[in-house]
């Protein structure tokens, strides 16, 4: 090979510009490759200046520019690009993007890195390459078959797009098993993977949550991440807003079989709201990925001591070129009974004693329905309608004791009739302006929720001056718009910029009509009857830097919400407004410390705030029985809270972190005695609370079938209650086991333990669960059938202990928490992968806040 033409341009080139060139002799497929370092100007100008005289023709290539001589071809390229990013896209033999597939970095067999592609089928990888080594590309994706291509560093031409082939018989099975661990932790959340583990068949949303490592549900449906915060619940991007009893209603209607995993994001960053003191939970519902039709259905039979449980559910997707539909539908019945006895000892020597027994019968529906469709390879636009309808009867029968100056007995009946109900339509649309993720969106929503609620009391004792008749009615109305846009602009240098803005507005109608039964007629009792008008705007705007340098990444952002509202009680003549404009910062850091394993360390903090729901503004008197009442506070302002979270992910997938919290207005429901004996329920802003605490992972293989997953978390929580201080120190442990006997049966069992932990002022006695399951595969695993035990032992009840102004409050209740279930799903598709458009809403936070 004759190289004196390159070494004449080498010099020509050296001796007329002040970059350093590297020179090397390599020749692939007759083309002779020259790295030239530019460091301030493109490559492109530097030929343009030194080139002319040689009669070379040269073009941009990706990153690279192709100098085509006399001779043979010269290829020059930024020797800058050497060490920092590969890209491209994975499409099908129709050229569409295939999102979620699996994109593995070899070099000699050996894994390097991996990676997920995005939902357009764009892939990056960000390593140390060395020029001249061979690597490899490992592409996986359910229902297509795996590829393998190999390349030489920096000749990465043919990975900017690889097209793969669908694999023809894997659409006889829509099962796909999977070795992931339940627990996977990475830096700014972890996740709990529902999807192929005991927790994803036979179980509804609300009972995953109760057994998922980490998340604390409580007796009333209040959903914890670790400590006391509150958290704000997600499915599918949406933020659900909801009370926190009606919020358990809703996921109850959820089928484990729908759920794909679980994020847990305790520090969420300023693209999140900020409300949530406590982080957010993130639902991921599954995706089907097949042309024609992707479905499942699935049944639950439950044996609640004496009473039954059952459930049904359909999920259907189907594709139709650029159209995309989806819709499920589940319906459930559940009867129980509880019993329960509240002791009550007064700073006088009063003493009252109540025992209850409560029979549930309460019926679920929910359905929803959605459609997308892609205007261009670029561009969708999307729709989803969702509707529920509950309805709650619940009885109480209640044996009353009441000794003091004028002891006494009675009899108390009281029906509770609940008939919640929400539908909403969101429409959004989507533009990629790059392949590396850049963007648009704007999503519009309409929400529309209302709630008819009767309480029907009538007591009877032996002194006929404290009888009683009456009735509560509480119906209520919501309507809440909202409308956002997101831009989204990632650079090729490792940064991304996100900024967007956000209006919601709310408008809430609440009324509590007292009547009492008085010589056979009802008659209104106006000073226990109001109604409440409430309005309320948010406009939020937010922006966040990202940037990566090699295994340190950092990220930045600043949100700014400013909310204008105001409550008038109508009834009351009572008015209140409220004009207040809040900053949240967030920082994260983290420092990778070994690739392979996934070992790294993680700095966060965050600012994030908490609204009082729609209910608890509204100045109220709501009267349960004759010695119980439950107050609104329309005084009520926002709790904020500041965390800081310092953690570490290494051996084997351990992880272990430290979190400190800092809450101010704290909010809190109080029990305070007042007089006539009567006990008033009242949420209120407190001084502060501090909480401090840990959480540690650990997944253990103890032999081949057998594995594990251990989790141990503490925090210590202090309440300064005006003046009335209180602490604890509490601690959650659960240990769950999973052992596949091949052919035969898969076992699985848990063990939960949590300490005692206090709310407010009333102490919560420990629990103790311990689940039993063994499940089975049928039909080439698209069906089966779970046998479950819960609470096997029968230990799981209520006791809680409140003490205030020298009144102590002993209260207990028992449910049927140890029952036995059947559940069956099945799983079926025809037709080829595609992908289920992600329908999203806007209006995040309000909904939560709603209370149905």
């Amino acid at each position: 090979m004759n190289k004196q033409p390159i070494n004449a341009l080498f010099k020509h080139i050296k001796d007329q510009c002040r970059y350093n060139f590297i020179y090397s002799d390599e020749v692939i497929s007759d083309t002779m490759r020259i790295s030239i370092d530019v460091t301030n100007m493109p490559v492109k100008q530097v030929l343009a200046k030194v080139l002319p005289g040689n009669n070379l023709i040269y073009q941009m290539i990706s990153d690279r520019l192709i100098a085509v001589g006399r001779s043979r071809p010269v290829v020059i390229t930024d020797d800058q690009t050497l060490n920092k990013t590969i890209s491209g896209i994975i499409v099908d033999q129709k050229g569409k993007g295939i999102p979620f597939a699996s994109v593995g970095l070899f070099e000699s067999g050996v894994l390097l890195a991996g990676v997920v592609s995005a939902e357009n089928g764009y892939y990056q990888f960000s390593h140390q390459f060395i020029p001249k080594r061979q690597y490899a590309l490992k592409i996986s994706s359910v229902g297509y078959q795996s590829f393998e291509l190999g390349f030489i560093y920096p000749d990465t031409g043919i990975i900017t797009r690889i097209v793969i082939s669908e694999d023809r018989q894997t659409l006889k099975t829509v099962n796909v098993t999977s070795d992931r661990p339940l627990v996977e932790r990475k830096t700014d959340r972890y996740v709990i993977n529902v999807d192929g583990s005991v927790l994803g068949i036979g179980n509804n949303g609300l009972e995953v949550l109760q057994k998922s490592p980490g998340i604390w549900v409580g007796n009333d449906g209040s959903i914890k991440i670790r400590g006391n915060q509150s958290v704000m619940v997600m499915i599918n991007d949406v933020v659900q807003r909801m009370s926190e009893s009606d919020l358990a209603e809703y996921l109850r209607t959820l089928r484990s079989e729908d759920i794909s995993k679980i994020e847990i994001i305790s520090s969420p960053p300023s693209e999140f709201e900020a409300a949530g003191s406590g982080g957010i939970i993130h639902i991921v519902l599954k995706k089907s990925r097949k042309d024609g039709l992707v479905g499942s259905l699935s049944g639950q039979y439950r044996q609640q001591e004496k009473r039954p449980a059952y459930g049904v559910g359909v999920t259907l997707n189907y594709k139709l070129k650029s159209l995309y539909l989806s819709g499920s539908i589940s319906a459930g019945k559940d009867e129980s009974d509880y019993i329960a006895s509240t002791k009550i000892s007064y700073p006088n020597q009063d003493f009252y004693s109540s025992t209850t027994n409560r029979y549930n019968n309460n019926g679920r529906l929910m359905y929803r329905i959605g459609a997308a469709y892609d205007i261009s390879e670029n561009q969708a636009i999307g729709i989803q309608a969702i509707q529920t309808n509950n309805k709650m009867n619940q009885y109480f029968d209640t044996d009353i004791l009441f000794s003091g100056a004028q002891s006494l007995t009675g009899d108390a009946r009281s029906e509770w009739f609940r008939r919640p109900s929400l539908n909403g339509t969101t429409l959004n649309y989507s533009l990629k302006t790059d392949s590396l993720g850049s963007g648009l969106k704007v999503i519009a929503d309409y929400v529309n929720s209302k709630r008819t609620e009767l309480n029907n009391f009538r007591s009877v004792y032996t002194l006929s001056q404290k009888n009683s008749d009456y009735r509560n009615s509480t119906p209520n109305s919501t309507n809440l718009y909202s409308l956002q846009t997101d831009y989204t602009k990632v650079f090729k240098n490792t940064v991304s910029f996100k900024t967007g803005l956000k209006f919601a507005a709310t408008k809430r109608d609440n009324e509590v009509v007292n009547e009492n039964f008085i010589n056979g007629s009802w008659q209104l009792n106006p000073k226990l009857s109001n109604r409440f008008l409430y309005r309320e705007n948010l406009s939020m705007a937010y922006a966040s830097l990202e940037k990566t340098w090699g295994k340190l990444s950092a990220k930045v952002g600043l949100r700014a919400e400013h909310t204008d509202m105001d409550g008038n009680s109508i009834t009351g003549n009572e008015q209140f407004k409220r004009d207040y404009l809040g900053f949240f910062p967030s920082a994260f850091i983290s420092q990778k410390l070994n690739e392979q394993s996934g070992s790294a360390v993680y700095l966060n903090y965050s600012r994030r705030l908490q609204r009082p729901s729609f209910a608890d503004l509204n100045p109220y008197r709501l009267q349960f029985d004759d010695y119980l009442t439950q107050l609104g506070n329309s005084g009520l302002t926002p709790e904020y809270t500041h965390k800081l979270e310092l953690g570490a992910i290494f051996w084997k997938g351990f992880s272990a972190d430290l979190y400190f919290a800092l809450t101010n207005d704290k909010i809190a429901q109080l029990a305070n005695p007042v007089a006539g004996n009567v006990i008033e329920y009242q949420r209120r802003n407190f001084n502060s609370s501090n909480e401090y605490g840990f959480s540690f992972n650990a997944p253990i293989k103890i032999m081949k079938g057998w594995t594990t997953n251990n989790s141990l978390a503490g925090y210590n929580l202090s309440y300064d209650l005006d003046g009335y201080q209180i602490r604890q120190t509490t601690f959650y442990a659960r240990s769950q086991h999973q052992i596949e006997l091949k052919g035969v049966v898969d076992l699985d069992a848990a063990i939960d333990y949590r300490s005692p932990h206090v709310s407010a002022n009333t102490k919560i006695a420990y629990q103790l669960y311990t689940d039993l399951g063994m499940s089975k595969r049928f039909l080439d695993k698209s069906l089966m059938l779970r046998f479950y035990v819960s609470d096997l032992f029968n230990t799981a009840r209520e006791k809680d202990l409140t003490e205030f102004s020298g009144t102590r409050i002993d209260f207990y209740q028992k449910r049927p928490t140890r029952n036995f279930s059947l559940s069956v799903s099945y799983n079926f598709s025809s037709g080829k992968k595609f992908s289920n458009k992600k329908i999203e809403q806007s209006n995040e936070d309000e909904k939560r806040r709603i209370g149905n």
